[in-house]
């Protein structure tokens, strides 16, 4: 049987930034800057994102596949990163959060395919509207 999960639903007012984990989630697969000693570490760092607009997330979700695996609560503002730990030199800045895993969030293991990432996209935010952020 092929148990699909339920889409997400976006309470109101809430804004959200979802960062794709495809290339980190399952560290069996991942390779240099996106090796990650736990969770938190890959839903946190190294993201080319908006920080006007990160820094106005309720909620940073991680998304696997289509599917929320992680969120995270920022107790931070995006934080500018040129270096990573393994000592990658990004060519763009990109940044990092502070947070709390969030493991009762109605939002854990709810479908994002309405909401895709653009082409080679990471990053993506809900609402889409630009003027609701």
């Amino acid at each position: 049987m092929n148990m699909k999960s339920q889409p997400i639903e976006i309470n109101k007012g809430e804004r959200l930034l979802l960062v794709n984990l495809n290339k980190s989630f399952d560290q069996s697969k991942a390779e240099g800057v996106y090796k990650r000693s736990e969770p938190l570490e890959a839903i946190r760092k190294y993201w080319y994102l908006s920080k006007k607009r990160a820094d106005k997330a309720d909620f940073v979700l991680g998304v696997y596949k289509g599917i929320v695996k992680i969120v995270l609560k920022p107790t931070s503002e995006w934080q500018p990163v040129d270096v990573s730990d393994d000592g990658t030199k990004f060519p763009k800045t990109r940044y990092m959060v502070d947070g709390e895993i969030l493991i009762d969030s109605p939002y854990l293991g709810k479908s994002v395919e309405a909401y895709p990432f653009g082409l080679g996209g990471a990053v993506t935010y809900i609402p889409r509207d630009i003027k609701q952020w």
